[in-house]
């Protein structure tokens, strides 16, 4: 390992070190993730000093805390192995590096997470959403997220059991969450908390009743595709997404997917470069909310992109998603990034929207359809809805209904 990233004298200094085979297994992993040649040195040298600082023998299980206090006595240590002072960003790399070397081998000892107000309740409520209903574990993550946000809040307010929890408890929950949240928002958790107490009043945790007087603020209704960029904008949007450089390249086959498909980023951020059969000129989405698969023709659009993205574009890793990071070691894109992706060019572009997220183009692609004189079931069917109205029951696709759909012409003037 230490050959391929120093020459034979540093090399033989770094096999000689405490922990040899620990520090080559966590570099190697980090090099088959993507790591480069100046990082991989840096991080070698680094180990052998955290090695030192933490007084490793053997390898132990450590506190943060200990990691912490080794790295302030590194910031200030001035002696054989280091002649200069300390820069800024020495403490925090330690530390970083100290626990995520510590991670790799199951050695990092963590604090224990304390114990979440009615959390046996909750995984009881958990496992009925994944049995019961079927949820999927996006939606269950973000249902249990705002149902013990609130139990968390009661509970605070002086240690309390279910069966005393009131309508007006809940009134006063969202009394206090109102100057804060929108009426989406809070309509929002009216309906996740509504559920739960359903759920609580059949297993007799609570009194009868809260979850029917749960109700939140009124929400208009508008026409499907009010709140999106118009289809214009859309194709605006990626015509000036054509420049050449790697950024631009990963970013035009991601709006490709956004506009012309109506993905969700969740699904976008999942796709492989298994998912694509380049034979049958097919792709393959893992649907977050309904599960399941479901595929589509590529768009010669899409298939322009994405393998110039893949030629010209994406990094070398073994991460097997189509769309990875510029730094290593290259895993999957975070969420946050996808939603940047589509933000930042938006509003570059002065584009009107209510949303100015990857959900936007959703909507646009599903007005666009809408006004080719596609049904709401084929619409519902093609993004992946449960069925029209977005309602608990999952839905069955006609394949050939998506193919029909799949073929309409989104591409307009691009």
């Amino acid at each position: 390992m230490f050959e391929t990233v120093f020459n034979l004298r540093a090399a033989h200094k770094h096999r000689v070190a405490p922990l040899l085979r620990e520090r080559e297994q966590f570099l190697a992993h980090l090099q088959h993730r993507g790591t480069g040649r100046v990082c991989l040195r840096t991080y070698a040298s680094q180990l052998n000093q955290i090695i030192r600082f933490l007084k490793l023998t053997r390898l132990r299980r450590v506190s943060p805390r200990e990691i912490k206090k080794a790295a302030r006595h590194w910031a200030t240590y001035r002696g054989k192995y280091r002649h200069l002072p300390a820069g800024p960003w020495s403490e925090p790399i330690f530390v970083w590096l100290a626990k995520r070397w510590l991670r790799f081998h199951g050695k990092l000892l963590l604090p224990s997470r304390p114990r979440s107000a009615f959390g046996d309740e909750l995984k009881q409520y958990e496992e009925f959403m994944r049995s019961e209903r079927g949820f999927s574990p996006v939606t269950i993550h973000g249902r249990l997220a705002r149902t013990a946000a609130f139990l968390t809040w009661y509970f605070k307010r002086g240690p309390r059991k279910l069966s005393t929890i009131s309508l007006k408890d809940v009134d006063k929950y969202f009394a206090m969450k109102a100057s804060g949240w929108t009426n989406v928002t809070l309509a929002d958790c009216a309906a996740v908390l509504r559920a739960f107490f359903r759920y609580a009043e059949s297993r007799g945790w609570c009194t009868a009743g809260i979850a029917g007087g749960i109700k939140g603020p009124p929400i208009r209704t508008a026409c499907l595709g009010s709140r999106s960029p118009r289809w214009s904008d859309v194709l605006r949007l990626l015509r000036a997404t054509k420049r050449m450089n790697p950024v631009e390249i990963r970013a035009r086959a991601i709006l490709l997917l956004f506009s012309f498909y109506g993905l969700r980023r969740s699904e976008v951020r999942q796709l492989l470069l298994s998912d694509f059969d380049w034979q049958t000129r097919t792709f393959t989405v893992h649907r977050s909310k309904r599960g399941g698969l479901q595929q589509f023709p590529i768009h010669r659009e899409l298939a322009d992109a994405i393998l110039r993205y893949i030629k010209k574009a994406r990094p070398q890793s073994s991460c097997r998603h189509l769309f990875v990071g510029f730094h290593p070691p290259y895993g999957p894109m975070h969420p946050e990034s996808l939603s940047k992706i589509v933000n930042f060019r938006m509003k570059r572009l002065g584009i009107r929207s209510d949303q100015m997220g990857p959900h936007s183009l959703r909507r646009a692609c599903a007005t666009k359809l809408l006004k080719q004189g596609a049904s709401l079931r084929e619409i519902a069917d093609f993004l992946g809805h449960r069925n029209c109205q977005s309602v608990d029951l999952y839905a069955t696709f006609d394949r050939q209904a998506l193919y029909k759909i799949a073929a309409l012409n989104l591409c307009g003037a691009l």
